[in-house]
């Protein structure tokens, strides 16, 4: 097995030394952002470093392709600390390539990065040669590129998790036991039966996500590779990127090398592929509204009282974009209307320049005109002169 970083060049699969110095002291990963993270570095290997985050009881796997800053604070370090974690209960997973790290946590519920637009919460369900399929509560299933995943973190168990397991009715789980076992589906083609996946283990649930029961995850389509992923989408709705200004929605089509083609109405968008950092079929949260309608009528009830505030803010979201695009019209009249008014102060001023350069050229010939004139009349006159002075002669002569 080979790593390789960002750019498609090869890493060796060797711990990174200079690195390790700092293992079992707090460390700050990132200097700001939504993956910036402060806790201890308990493993760096050669494409990847474990951090434990103590306040938020979750252990962080960074792609150190990925990581900009790793900052050390000299004076904190220099202080013992006590921890309510022993070195027992704090234990990573063990690998020795970030590939390997996610092949060993196959079927555990994990978070995709830790903040922005591709962070999102769900089942790991399998890792291919160049992504990974994540089986999420709102979009259904989504296939991450590898390359663009900056970060992996798994929840590790609280007590207050285990409270909520022994509160559980014991009814309840026997009945998801036997959903389970009913709602098992049979793939076909190249699709596959992700329900035969098991369930996240409810211990290792955050509590946001203990609020539902978990659900069997949808058929979904099985590919080695993300080109082969793509060939197989082809004429389907599918979501490029979960958010930022370039996610997009459409069907797939056939399209040249080096670009995915996406039909959306009107408009046809031609997507890098080296930017794809992840996709799913179907519109985004489609699968969450779909599950809620496929519940019985107290699951509906709730879906729509947890929707209430999502619909008051989508409204308010709408209403705030009409009036941006309000906004946006009128600058534009206006921009318009001054762009037209200086168009016609040009045409007026080009007018005047014309009439101005015709009345000198009238002026110019006028006097032309009359010069020439005037020297004519001259001329005749002198001619009439000469007659005259030979009219004289004549008679000098002849008296």
């Amino acid at each position: 097995m080979v790593a390789y970083d960002m750019h498609g060049a090869s890493m060796p699969l060797e711990a990174n030394r200079e690195l390790q110095s700092l293992i079992g002291k707090t460390v700050t990963v990132y200097r700001g952002g939504p993956e910036s993270k402060t806790g201890k570095l308990l493993d760096v290997q050669s494409d990847y470093l474990v951090l434990f985050v103590e306040s938020e009881a979750a252990m962080i796997y960074y792609a150190l392709h990925h990581v900009q800053s790793i900052s050390e604070n000299v004076k904190a370090n220099s202080v013992s600390s006590l921890s309510s974690y022993s070195d027992e209960t704090v234990m990573p997973v063990r690998a020795t390539s970030f590939y390997e790290l996610l092949n060993s946590l196959v079927n555990e519920h994990i978070q995709i990065n830790q903040g922005g637009p591709e962070s999102k919460r769900g089942t790991l369900l399998g890792v291919n040669d160049d992504h990974i399929i994540l089986f999420t509560k709102d979009d259904g299933i989504v296939f991450y590129l590898l390359r663009h995943l900056k970060s992996v973190r798994v929840q590790m168990k609280t007590e207050e998790n285990k409270e909520v397991d022994a509160k559980t009715p014991a009814a309840e789980l026997e009945a998801n036991a036997m959903e389970d076992a009913t709602t098992e589906v049979t793939g076909h083609n190249d699709m596959e039966a992700a329900s035969e996946a098991p369930h996240i283990p409810r211990g290792e649930e955050t509590h946001e996500d203990q609020e539902h029961d978990p659900l069997p995850p949808p058929v979904y389509v099985k590919a080695a590779n993300v080109t082969d992923l793509f060939e197989r989408l082809i004429n389907t709705w599918i979501a490029i990127n979960r958010g930022g200004p370039e996610a997009v929605e459409g069907i797939l089509v056939p399209g040249g090398s080096g670009y995915c083609t996406i039909v959306n109405h009107d408009e046809i968008i031609r997507v890098n592929y080296e930017h794809i950092k992840s996709i799913s079929c179907g519109p985004k949260g489609a699968f969450q509204a779909n599950t809620m309608n496929a519940g019985d009528g107290k699951e509906t009830g709730q879906a729509e009282a947890k929707q209430e505030p999502n619909q008051a803010e989508r409204e308010a979201k709408k209403a705030k974009t009409k009036e941006e695009e309000g906004v946006k019209a009128k600058q534009k009249e206006q921009g318009d209307k001054k762009k037209e008014e200086k168009e016609k102060g040009k045409e007026k001023d080009k007018e005047k320049e014309k009439e101005q350069g015709d009345k000198k050229k009238e002026e110019a010939k006028a006097k032309k005109k009359e010069q020439g004139d005037k020297e004519k009349e001259e001329k005749e006159k002198e001619k009439e002169k000469k007659k005259e002075k030979e009219k004289k002669k004549e008679k000098k002569k002849k008296g």
